[in-house]
């Protein structure tokens, strides 16, 4: 990482897990979309995030589309295993979701906070993982253990700026889909099939099938 990338990098965690603060004190997502776009913004002009990594391809969108569905699909049928053998994993999703529930919008205003949110999150959190050289020259590139070390890191760090919000449940969340998305960066060698699959991810969990529904 070049020492301009550091900064960005310190910077976003840093901002980011005041966004969360304030989410957790105020009930509000704006700060991170404001924060996450100003972020973006500086990233890609100076060159920190690679033009190259927002290409998109046919190969590398629907890596993202059918990896997102998969992980929407995956979310619904683990919550009832897990569930059912750890019933207080019930009270920890609902508690979970009455924090990230945020009233005053409408489900398109949410829905485009979502989209927004998401893909700034992976430009800033997965757009620094180091790319190999051999990254993007086929589909997939597996990654190497170093790599594979580097992008649990990586995600470990995203899960780290949640802790504000107090819920082990989305710390764990974070640093598992966190770590799913790095591995996509990383196989595809571009940013446009981990924004995909976390968009898709999001928008199913949250508004096309809520988890919420399994709550009732």
């Amino acid at each position: 990482m070049t020492r301009a990338g550091l900064r960005l990098w310190v910077c976003a965690v840093c901002a980011w897990t005041l966004c969360f603060v304030v989410l957790q004190r105020w009930g509000t997502w704006t700060p991170f979309a404001f924060v996450g776009v100003t972020l973006v913004g500086v990233a890609v002009s100076l060159g920190v995030v690679p033009h190259a990594l927002l290409r998109p391809s046919l190969a590398r969108t629907t890596v993202g589309v059918a990896g997102g569905a998969l992980m929407v699909v995956g979310t619904h049928l683990a919550y009832r295993a897990v569930v059912a053998f750890a019933p207080p994993v019930a009270g920890a999703t609902r508690q979970l979701l009455s924090l990230l529930n945020v009233a005053g919008f409408s489900p398109a205003v949410r829905a485009l906070l979502i989209v927004l949110i998401a893909s700034c999150e992976e430009l800033i959190f997965r757009g620094l993982l180091p790319t190999s050289a051999a990254a993007g020259k086929s589909l997939p590139h597996l990654p190497s253990s170093r790599e594979l070390a580097q992008i649990v890191a990586f995600a470990g760090v995203y899960a780290f700026t949640t802790l504000p919000l107090g819920s082990p449940l989305l710390v764990l969340c974070a640093l598992a889909c966190g770590s799913l998305w790095g591995f996509m960066r990383v196989a595809t060698g571009s940013l446009v099939a981990p924004v995909l699959a976390h968009v898709v991810w999001d928008l199913g969990v949250l508004l096309v099938w809520p988890i919420a529904a399994q709550l009732r």
